[in-house]
């Protein structure tokens, strides 16, 4: 089936990198092409219904929401920061072997304020701690904006992110502070990497642009955020085609001219600029071209999730539970790694728990409740779940929430099960299904001192016309660091488009 539609650009995938990055390309004249293979926008950022319920696919928060915040500023250079409306995440409970830390009020501040009257002793470390990740965070604000003297003058004006470039989490949080606990409170981040594996540079990156001011919930549920995204995508006059997934990218006389999708349509444009994992996008193109990113076969994945929804009748509001908990059982954050990389999960997970209906009770019908369970998990755990074998994948998968649940109701919320109105669960099997993230990647690849910055896939790949956006790029994962790779994606592009 042939189509003689041509465009300046098509975009593959709609995660927030590819919505971002399509709604610039938009905005700014450029007529775009957006291809999604599946019902609806947003990537792993979504919301689904089940009857009068309405839940959130992965994401719990996001951060920058703040007028004047990196998220707030990417709404505002699409026209959509009007069609949201944020409500602060302020009630929030880590719940850790031994001791606790309670927020009514957001923001890394106010986090560090409670652990300084947790352990008064460590406040010199702390201080130390803040200052660094604030001056790390200024430098990546000002490489953000590089001219040609700081480049001639790098290490004058950059000299902790040299310094600092290869330092693990661990390797400061060790010389700053005597406590494992307040290390273990420090650690509590979106990530799936222990101390020893997780970059300090995306640790002071991620407090400085999406939790220093606190954190925020979209009223209506996740889904929203691509959804605002898409409709200024829209209103620019961009063009969507939904449950099209791309299948063949055309290149002529050595650069990206077109895209053939799945049900034998023909999109032609001299520029693309993809959303997918980037060993789906080399699959795509000829043989002679199928490495588009050097160096991507040595690259780490980030570990997946097991995620367990649910909807309650319990008087969640009125027992005072927070919107947000972190309940960690096991100490050592690095034997946990350790088993996840075999395979293995502990008996008992770290659970993170989001009951989003006590900011937005439109979520649920009136007296109800959602829960939503998400515990890092690996993609290889019990032989890839057994996803070939339907009986015995639904078997381990009710096993895995038979298991949640005790957890649940021993350490947090006790009789749950007796009042459950509804429950289903998702693996990193579902995840990869639906997104086609690789083995079920939570974060796309890992944050490791290794894959940070330079360390990460670079925008443009090595066919001239072919772009790359998304967790698997730069700057980092997580929604705003998919929205900063989709703007400097864009950016990238329209330089070469002229």
């Amino acid at each position: 089936m042939a189509s003689n539609k041509t465009y300046d650009a098509i975009v593959i995938g709609s995660g927030i990198g590819g919505l971002t990055a399509a709604a610039l390309l938009s905005r700014h004249g450029k007529r775009v092409l957006l291809l999604e293979k599946e019902k609806q926008t947003g990537g792993y950022v979504v919301s689904f219904q089940r009857g009068r319920w309405i839940f959130d696919g992965t994401g719990a928060f996001v951060g920058g929401c703040q007028r004047g915040g990196e998220f707030y500023q990417i709404l505002q250079g699409i026209g959509a920061e009007e069609d949201l409306e944020f409500i602060p995440v302020r009630h929030i409970e880590n719940i850790y072997p031994g001791f606790k830390v309670s927020l009514e009020e957001g923001g890394f501040g106010a986090y560090t304020e409670t652990l300084l009257s947790l352990f008064p002793e460590e406040e010199r470390g702390l201080k130390a701690y803040l200052s660094l990740v604030k001056k790390v965070g200024e430098e990546v604000n000002s490489y953000s904006e590089m001219t040609w003297v700081k480049k001639v003058l790098f290490p004058f004006y950059f000299p902790d992110l040299i310094r600092f470039h290869q330092s693990s989490h661990k390797a400061i949080l060790d010389r700053l502070f005597r406590g494992g606990e307040i290390k273990m409170a420090l650690h509590t981040l979106p990530a799936t990497e222990p101390p020893s594996r997780l970059s300090f540079l995306f640790v002071a990156t991620l407090i400085n642009k999406a939790l220093m001011e606190g954190v925020f919930y979209p009223k209506g549920g996740m889904g929203r955020i691509p959804r605002a995204f898409m409709n200024s995508f829209l209103r620019s006059g961009g063009e969507i085609e939904l449950q099209t997934e791309a299948e063949q990218i055309f290149v002529k006389d050595g650069r990206v001219n077109g895209i053939q999708a799945r049900d034998g349509k023909r999109y032609h444009a001299p520029f693309i600029l993809s959303d997918i994992n980037p060993n789906l996008l080399g699959r795509m193109l000829p043989p002679e071209y199928r490495r588009p990113f050097k160096g991507w076969e040595s690259l780490e994945y980030s570990l997946s999730c097991f995620i367990l929804y649910m909807a309650t009748d319990l008087d969640l509001k009125g027992k005072g539970f927070p919107h947000f908990t972190y309940l960690r059982s096991l100490s050592d954050l690095e034997e946990e790694d350790r088993m996840m990389r075999r395979g293995e999960v502990p008996k008992s997970p770290t659970l993170i728990v989001s009951i989003p209906t006590l900011l937005d009770p439109s979520l649920a019908p009136p007296g109800q409740h959602l829960l939503k369970v998400l515990v890092t998990v690996p993609y290889g755990y019990k032989q890839n779940w057994q996803k070939e074998d339907s009986r015995r994948y639904r078997e381990i998968k009710e096993e895995f929430s038979g298991t949640i649940l005790k957890q649940l109701e021993s350490k947090w919320i006790p009789d749950l099960r007796n009042h459950l109105l509804f429950q289903e669960a998702a693996t990193p099997v579902t995840l990869e299904r639906y997104t086609g993230n690789e083995m079920g990647a939570m974060y796309g690849l890992a944050s490791t001192p290794g894959q940070i910055g330079k360390g990460r896939p670079s925008h443009r790949a090595s066919v001239p016309g072919l772009f790359q956006v998304g967790h698997y790029t730069r700057p980092s994962h997580g929604i705003v660091g998919a929205a900063l790779s989709g703007l400097f994606g864009a950016r990238q592009m329209m330089k070469e488009m002229g």
